[in-house]
């Protein structure tokens, strides 16, 4: 079984949003709700609001926007750029698996050789 990962880091080496990161976004965008991703993701509200503060001061826009009160007692939601960031993100994610499936398959084929 193949698993892998993708990352974005800086050029010294400074991790700014992996995978972890990029569903809890789009837990924020599915619900709208800060507080709601941070619990589907089994994070807390601190820790949440540090990396995404982080997240934002790194890329240097932000990510999301939060509105307070209200009847519905306020919503998180992200904004433009946050929207597209995800979504080249999941655009990497559909254009590189089919490839790295490939090359993956390719790669067991010839270790089974090797093994028989």
């Amino acid at each position: 079984m193949l698993r892998y990962k993708f990352w974005i880091e800086t050029d010294s080496g400074i991790n700014i949003l992996g995978e972890g990161k990029w569903k809890l976004l789009k837990a924020i965008r599915d619900t709208g709700s800060l507080k709601a991703a941070f619990e589907k993701m089994g994070y807390t509200y601190r820790q949440t609001w540090e990396n995404l503060k982080s997240i934002e001061e790194k890329l240097g826009f932000k990510l999301i926007e939060k509105h307070r009160g209200g009847e519905s007692g306020g919503q998180t939601i992200l904004t433009p750029k946050g929207e597209r960031f995800i979504e080249l993100f999941d655009k990497l994610y559909t254009e590189a698996e089919p490839d790295i499936q490939k090359h993956f398959d390719n790669m067991m084929n010839e270790l089974n050789e090797i093994i028989e």
